[in-house]
């Protein structure tokens, strides 16, 4: 049921954001735009029919809330963006899921100069449904990555992307806690002026705190830019390999693909996709060999107002001789609609239909949900 106190508060939002106008791009403005502070707020009423994402189908009504703060110094050689932000989740009957979740980013942005990239800090808490594990997961998150860019000539140029992540959970012994390095390189070729072929190299090394430690090496070629003619975004095909160290030790290959493509088909419509196959270390520890496919359409009615929809398809195998043998394919839709009332607020709202389909049956589930957001920014 819907519970009148969530209703109450909801209102109460959407009447304070709506009042709330002032006619100033930035919160506040030092030196020009060089410095500015942002602050922004949302608040979202939502029901999922299955909160928990496993056979039982336990839904509930949830009321969130988020307000942050953004600082942007565009000045001199390195300019710094940082966010600061808190979300807070209340759910109808299952409180005991209630969550409260900071997050900091800070991103140091080189642009000039022969060499050239970005330097990224991040820390935060993330509270979720997690169908691969069929539960509720709670983890403190610390991600760092070093993006780089060197001109090698007028044809050529190298690209370096180093990442780090840290990863514990915090309400469930059963779940691994994760380390995750990975180097990539990459050799840019200009092709012609909208067309730049790729060919790269990554190695990715994970931990776990249950000894699952696997090493992964991804050899790849591709291309980005204007891929055709009104075809733009990046694609790359390649052959991975994924060795797992320890008592268990095995070695699993695949064929893999990685794409994001963008088609403006008219002036008001336009048409994303995406495609992945990769490795991953899910939150027991176990290696799981996933694809998916995502294909989205923006509607754009006037300049206040809208549409959006989309689709995915995945499959996810789960490896190793120790593990339960698994196997899961999903299938998922939306829709929604969002109205820009001006430049500070905006009121969506969004439907979505999602259904796993599993070797085991605790993971066969089903999962409607619906949600209404306001969200302002000053």
């Amino acid at each position: 049921m819907i519970h009148r106190r969530h209703i109450r508060t909801c209102l109460l939002a959407i009447i304070t954001l709506g009042l709330a106008q002032t006619p100033a791009r930035a919160l506040l403005n030092i030196d020009g735009a060089r410095n500015q502070v942002f602050v922004f707020g949302s608040v979202t009423f939502a029901y999922s029919s299955n909160i928990f994402s496993e056979s039982t189908g336990r839904g509930d009504s949830s009321m969130s809330a988020q307000a942050g703060v953004e600082l942007k110094r565009h000045a001199g050689i390195i300019s710094v963006d940082s966010t600061f932000k808190v979300d807070y989740q209340r759910f109808g009957s299952y409180t005991s899921e209630n969550s409260l979740n900071p997050s900091f980013y800070i991103e140091f942005n080189k642009t000039t100069g022969r060499t050239t990239g970005a330097f990224t800090i991040n820390a935060f808490r993330e509270s979720r449904s997690d169908s691969s594990v069929n539960v509720r997961t709670s983890s403190w998150n610390f991600p760092l990555g070093l993006n780089l860019k060197y001109p090698i000539n007028d044809k050529f140029y190298l690209t370096s992307n180093t990442s780090y992540l840290q990863r514990r959970y915090t309400d469930n012994a059963a779940l691994a806690n994760l380390t995750d390095y990975s180097e990539g390189i990459d050799l840019f070729y200009v092709y012609t002026s909208k067309l730049d072929l790729i060919g790269g190299y990554r190695i990715r090394v994970s931990r776990t705190s249950f000894g699952n430690d696997t090493t992964d090496h991804w050899f790849n070629v591709g291309a980005t830019g204007g891929l055709l003619a009104k075809l733009n975004g990046s694609v790359r095909l390649g052959y991975q390999i994924r060795a797992v160290a320890g008592a268990a030790a095995e070695n699993f290959t695949h064929f893999n693909a990685l794409a994001a493509l963008n088609w403006p088909m008219t002036r008001k419509l336009a048409l994303s996709g995406q495609v992945s196959r990769d490795f991953n270390t899910i939150a027991t520890g176990a290696s799981v060999d996933s694809t998916s496919l995502a294909l989205r359409a923006n509607y754009t009615y006037s300049r206040k107002l809208g549409l959006d929809t989309g689709v995915a398809w995945g499959r996810n195998d789960f490896l190793g001789r120790n593990q339960t043998p698994r196997t899961d394919t999903f299938f998922s839709w939306d829709v929604g609609a969002h109205y820009r009332f001006n430049e500070h607020l905006n009121v969506g709202a969004s439907y979505t239909w999602f259904r796993n389909w599993s070797s085991l049956s605790f993971s066969n589930f089903e999962r409607q949900g619906f949600s209404l957001d306001v969200a302002s920014r000053y």
